[in-house]
């Protein structure tokens, strides 16, 4: 009887262990569906990401970013365009994709590493990625027109601009940086004593300060562990300007006779006008491009294109542009440009 009922126990034992065991199997099912739906919901999994400054805006992007065996970060066109340039614009019947910034104008052959950069014509060691019928643009190779600095680490890019504050520090000791500020938070990641990070502010919690280090993490350490906080540089606001009748009687004006189809059709053509006009008021010691639009005859968008491309050298070396007789020039244009300042009546 003794042994009947101890094989009684034992397959108790059996049963409760076996259920045990199904009711884990079904947990970590239900654990692993939450995650995937999670994960869902979240977009695609990146695996590539962009940090620009102090952001993370690897989830903002319309593609994905590559960054090659030599640490070359690439970005598609569209991107470039919600980044740093709205104009960036592919030409077919020249193959170059023309893109400027605040003083500077880049045509990109996409058929080999050359770019038309202002006046000069250069040679960059990675050229443009033709992928799934996308333009991918090499970033790190013309970070000198948008005025970035642009760092690879691994699988993470980081870029700065130029013309925004940026700051430095100096790790005293090991330190642990957490993933929101306090010591009992999440660690993203271990530094070194003597390792530099950016600093980018102060905490709302005290004694905590949010940094990001050069392997591209965003996170919080104790701010008695930094030391050798350093300003590096300080934002560098636009300034304004206002068309006046001193800078019209100092400029020289343009009008039909240039604006015409075979000076605009293509960036070379439209390159050709601008230097030529660069060239004039140097020359003549002039601070004003005034462009009569009366009686032009030809598409908007070329005339848009060749202020877009006259605009960034004329910044170069302390110019402006005054428009007049305006009839051409759609309200959108104009103030998705900043030119509201430059229409005269």
């Amino acid at each position: 009887m003794k042994k009947k009922k101890k094989k009684r126990v034992n397959k108790k034992k059996l049963i409760s262990r076996i259920l045990l065991l199904v009711i884990i199997i079904i947990a970590i099912v239900f654990m692993k569906n939450l995650i995937f739906t999670s994960n869902k919901d979240n977009n695609k999994e990146i695996e590539f990401s962009l940090i620009m400054d102090n952001e993370d805006i690897s989830s903002k992007l319309n593609s994905d970013i590559y960054i090659s065996q030599n640490g070359i970060l690439y970005m598609s066109m569209e991107d470039i365009k919600n980044c740093f340039d709205k104009n960036i614009f592919y030409e077919e019947s020249s193959h170059k994709i023309v893109t400027t910034s605040k003083t500077k104008v880049g045509a990109i052959d996409i058929d080999n590493n050359l770019i038309e950069l202002n006046s000069a014509i250069l040679s960059i060691s990675a050229g443009i990625m033709n992928y799934n019928e996308e333009y991918f643009i090499p970033v790190s190779e013309i970070s000198n027109i948008y005025n970035i600095e642009v760092k690879t680490s691994d699988k993470k890019a980081m870029i700065f601009s130029l013309y925004k504050s940026f700051s430095t520090a100096n790790t005293v000791k090991k330190v642990s940086v957490k993933e929101e500020p306090g010591i009992f938070k999440k660690t993203i990641q271990k530094l070194d004593s003597g390792e530099e990070v950016v600093f980018l502010q102060e905490a709302e919690k005290n004694g905590w300060v949010k940094i990001l280090t050069y392997e591209g993490n965003i996170g919080y350490v104790e701010k008695k562990k930094l030391s050798d906080i350093n300003q590096i540089r300080t934002d560098m606001n636009d300034s304004n300007f206002t068309i006046n009748q001193s800078n019209l009687q100092n400029s020289i004006e343009i009008g039909k006779a240039k604006l015409n189809y075979e000076n605009l059709k293509d960036f070379s053509s439209r390159k050709t006008v601008v230097e030529n006009i660069i060239k004039d008021i140097i020359s003549k010691e002039k601070f004003t491009v005034k462009i009569n639009l009366d009686g032009i005859d030809v598409d908007a968008k070329l005339v848009q294109r060749f202020i877009i491309e006259l605009l960034p050298r004329l910044r170069e070396i302390g110019g402006h542009i005054a428009i007049t007789n305006n009839g051409i020039l759609d309200s959108s244009f104009i103030n998705e440009n900043n030119l509201n300042d430059t229409i005269l009546n």
